[in-house]
């Protein structure tokens, strides 16, 4: 079995320096609570934090209730009132250092987290690394302009929380802040979860982790640590006692084809996945659906766990081999299965760490958006030959899989068309770029997956999928 991981990347706190509700004049800045109660989770489980603010300094504080024995003890600590006293301007952060990026709330956030581009630029990259991103309460407002490097919004079709409309009615403060923090969200695409004012509310989304009120603190501090122990990037990992990374290691390939083993290096590993249109994990994504869709079993050992270490998720990756039993057949998503349980055992991922059986599924119209047509298609041209198929179809692939919370929108789109050009079944692949530039994804990540599975599925499926993705394009340029 692997060893435990000793020693993660620092999670960085965030909190506002802003000391006053706009024009109303009335004193805020952050809540107290909702920087100790996470703290306390994450120190009592060793993992190092570092404080920083929008402008640096010491930040003003509100919610300052030293009743709470948490509040108490941390502020009688000398150290953690040295280091509140000393934070770190945001624009000074080093993102790549962090693991982990949490905002804690307080209304004094609404007027400096969503115009910070600080916070834009850190969140953005950490997200983007694999890392994770957290906020409660009001420190979601640090997520409602953060747009990611495909021009999308970071909460776009994420299932989020924060206050709600009705908590910021009753504390007076309608009229005072801004904006309303959850109708942001939702203006954004995120779907937001609200709860019974003032209970415990913390909803996790992939690495995007929110808490709706000062009593979600402490829960998003455990969310964090249970994504910690799986996907967040480690500064010193435990070495493994288990299988290799590899079925087969550069030293084979170059023993066996010196200039395969230059082209994979030189090209592949030095160059491709170090283009810019697509990040470390939607590379991931790209490649884990090349491989399951092709059965390419010699390549799963070090891609799973290369996805693992880019940021996708164990629950990701159990959500992309049911998706694609549905396209590549069952019997290549038990071929995954039989390569990623030993991963799996080895890196101590448990069911508790996968997607359930029957969740909560998202809106039709936000996992599905063009299902009036696609109902249509499949009644006028499936439903007279194969009635079961279109029973199937609807039933089981389009009002099941398809809304599983597991993937985002995006991300089980890109899966799709991924698999899909990866095989070379380009007749209805026309149909499921049409859905996937709805989920957000661009015409250049469009682009860059054809030039990734060049090397992963060959170039001649490459080459048919551009020539479709082509006349798509052209078709839709008006």
């Amino acid at each position: 079995m692997m060893k435990e991981i000793i020693n993660y990347k620092p999670v960085l706190c965030v909190v506002t320096s802003n000391s006053v509700k706009g024009k109303s004049g009335q004193p805020t800045g952050f809540w107290l609570s909702e920087l100790t109660h996470p703290l306390a989770k994450l120190e009592a489980a060793g993992v190092k934090v570092e404080l920083a603010s929008i402008k640096g300094g010491e930040p003003p504080i509100d919610g300052f209730d030293l009743a709470d024995p948490i509040n108490a003890r941390f502020w009688n600590d000398e150290n953690f009132r040295e280091a509140l006293r000393t934070t770190q301007s945001l624009d000074d952060v080093n993102p790549f250092i962090y693991s982990t990026i949490f905002f804690a709330g307080g209304h004094g956030t609404m007027w400096d987290f969503p115009e910070s581009s600080a916070v834009r630029r850190v969140t953005r990259q950490i997200y983007e690394n694999g890392g994770v991103v957290s906020a409660v309460c009001h420190g979601p407002a640090a997520l409602v302009n953060v747009v990611l490097s495909d021009g999308s919004y970071l909460v776009s079709g994420k299932r989020v929380t924060s206050f709600t409309n009705d908590e910021e009615a009753e504390v007076q403060a309608t009229d005072v802040v801004p904006f309303l923090l959850a109708d942001a969200l939702a203006a954004h695409g995120a779907v937001h979860y609200p709860a019974p004012n003032w209970n415990s509310n913390v909803i996790v989304d992939g690495r995007l982790i929110t808490g709706q009120n000062p009593a979600s603190a402490a829960g998003v501090g455990e969310a964090i640590l249970g994504l910690l122990k799986t996907y967040a990037p480690a500064t010193q990992v435990a070495e493994q006692s288990a299988a290799p990374h590899s079925a087969i290691t550069p030293e084979d390939v170059n023993r066996v084809s010196p200039a395969l083993a230059k082209y994979t290096h030189d090209a592949i590993v030095n160059d491709l996945w170090k283009r810019p249109d697509l990040s470390l994990r939607d590379r991931s994504l790209v490649t884990l659906s090349s491989l399951i869709m092709g059965n390419r079993i010699i390549g799963m050992l070090h891609y799973f766990n290369l996805s693992l270490d880019n940021g996708v998720t164990p629950a990701e990756i159990s959500e992309i081999i049911t998706h694609l039993a549905f396209y590549a057949g069952w019997s290549n998503s038990f071929s995954a299965i039989a390569m990623l349980k030993d991963i799996f055992d080895q890196r101590g991922i448990g069911a508790d760490q996968l997607p359930s059986a029957s969740p909560e599924l998202v809106p039709i119209e936000l996992a599905v958006p063009d299902e009036e047509a696609r109902v249509a298609f499949i009644h006028q041209n499936i439903a007279p030959v194969a009635p079961g198929l279109e029973q199937y179809t609807g039933d089981l692939l389009y009002h099941e899989v398809w809304l599983r919370p597991g993937l985002t929108p995006r991300d089980r789109s890109l899966v799709t068309v991924s698999a899909l050009m990866a095989s070379g079944y380009t007749q209805f692949l026309p149909f499921y770029l049409s859905r996937a530039i709805t989920h957000g994804l661009t015409k250049a990540q469009i682009a860059e997956i054809l030039t990734h599975l060049g090397f992963y599925s060959g170039w001649p499926n490459a080459l048919s999928s551009t020539l479709v993705v082509k006349g798509f394009f052209e078709s839709t340029a008006n």
